[in-house]
C-alpha cells in the first residue's frame, strides 16, 4: 500500500529561512571588503568575481544507473558554466544568493535540481550536463521480476511521469584546516512532491604537490515524499525515506593555463526506502571519469 504523507506546515520552512537571515546577520556581510576580493567560494580553487567561467571536460566514464534494466549513463563530453558575483551565483543547474560570507564561512540560499529524475529520462537537463547527448523521453526502466511475483497478478506497473523538480532552501559551506564542508536544507519548490532533502558532504585534501589528490565524504537524506514521488508504485509500494551515503576520490593535474587532466571515482550506496523498491535492481551507483578540461 503506497505510503501516505503530509507535508510539514509551511511556518516550518518560514521559520528556517528566517534562522538563515538571523545567522547571516552574526556573520560578515558580503559588502565593499568582500568585493574586493578577487574570487570567492569556500573551495580552493578560486573563481574570478563577476566573470562567467565556461569550460568543457572530454574523456571516458560512466554512471551505473540502479533501475531494472536502466541504461548507464556515459560521460563522454561535459560542459561546464558557472558566474560568481558579489552576491548572485550560477553553478550549472544550480543558482544561489549569498547572505552572508566570512575568511571560513559561506551562508547563502540556493536552487538545484532533484538528482533522481536522471536515471529516468535521457532527456533531463542534467544528462546534458553530463553527456551533451540526449535520447528518447520514455522512462529508462522496465519492473522487478522478483518484486512483480509478489503482487497480486491484477496489479500491473505502468511507466508514470517523474517531472523537472527544484529544491531550494539554505546552504552553510566551510573551510577548516584545508578541510570544506557544506551542509544544504532544501525543499521541493516546483509543487510535484512537496518533499525535503538535506545534504551533507566534507572534503579532505590527501596530496598536493603538481597535481591535487582528494576525498570527500558525505550523506544525502530523502524524505518519504521524494522518495515515493521517484521510486514508488501505486498500490505496490509507498517509498520511505532514505539515507545515501558517498565516498568519493578525486585527481586532479593541471597541463597548460587552459588544460588540466581530471579523474575521479564516486560510489554511493542507496538507502532502503529506494533499494526496495520495484523498479530499483541495484543497491548502489557507481561513477568514473577520467579525462582533460578545457577552459575558454
Amino acid at each position: 500500500m503506497t505510503a501516505a504523507h503530509i507535508a510539514p506546515p509551511l511556518s516550518c520552512y518560514a521559520r528556517l529561512l528566517l534562522a538563515a537571515a538571523v545567522l547571516a546577520g552574526s556573520w560578515v556581510p558580503v559588502g565593499a571588503d568582500a568585493a574586493s576580493k578577487d574570487c570567492r567560494g569556500p573551495s580552493e580553487e578560486c573563481a574570478a568575481v563577476g566573470h562567467w567561467n565556461v569550460s568543457v571536460a572530454l574523456g571516458a566514464g560512466v554512471r551505473t544507473n540502479p533501475l531494472v534494466n536502466g541504461d548507464d549513463i556515459p560521460l563522454v563530453v561535459i560542459p561546464q558554466v558557472s558566474y560568481y558575483g558579489k552576491r548572485f551565483f550560477l553553478d550549472d543547474l544550480d543558482v544561489g544568493y549569498t547572505l552572508a560570507e566570512g575568511d571560513s564561512n559561506t551562508l547563502a540560499l540556493i536552487a538545484s535540481p532533484d538528482y533522481d529524475r536522471v536515471y529516468f529520462y535521457r532527456t533531463d537537463p542534467q544528462n546534458f550536463f553530463i553527456t551533451g547527448i540526449t535520447a528518447g523521453g520514455v522512462p529508462a526502466y522496465s519492473t522487478n521480476p522478483a518484486a512483480a511475483e509478489a503482487v497480486p497478478a491484477a496489479a500491473k506497473i505502468t511507466p508514470r511521469a517523474r517531472h523537472f523538480t527544484y529544491l531550494a532552501g539554505p546552504e552553510w559551506t566551510f573551510k577548516f584546516e584545508g578541510l570544506s564542508g557544506q551542509l544544504d536544507l532544501l525543499h521541493e519548490i516546483t509543487g510535484q512532491d512537496h518533499g525535503d532533502e538535506v545534504r551533507a558532504a566534507l572534503g579532505v585534501p590527501l596530496l598536493r604537490a603538481k597535481g591535487a589528490l582528494s576525498a570527500s565524504f558525505g550523506v544525502t537524506w530523502k524524505s518519504a515524499a521524494i522518495v515515493n514521488y521517484y521510486y514508488g508504485e501505486p498500490g505496490i509500494y509507498g517509498g520511505t525515506s532514505a539515507l545515501d551515503p558517498f565516498v568519493k576520490l578525486a585527481f586532479s593535474l593541471p597541463l597548460s593555463s587552459r588544460w588540466r587532466l581530471d579523474t575521479f571515482a564516486e560510489y554511493e550506496r542507496l538507502g532502503g526506502g529506494i533499494a526496495n523498491s520495484p523498479i530499483v535492481a541495484e543497491h548502489s551507483v557507481a561513477t568514473m571519469f577520467v579525462g582533460a578540461i578545457y577552459k575558454f
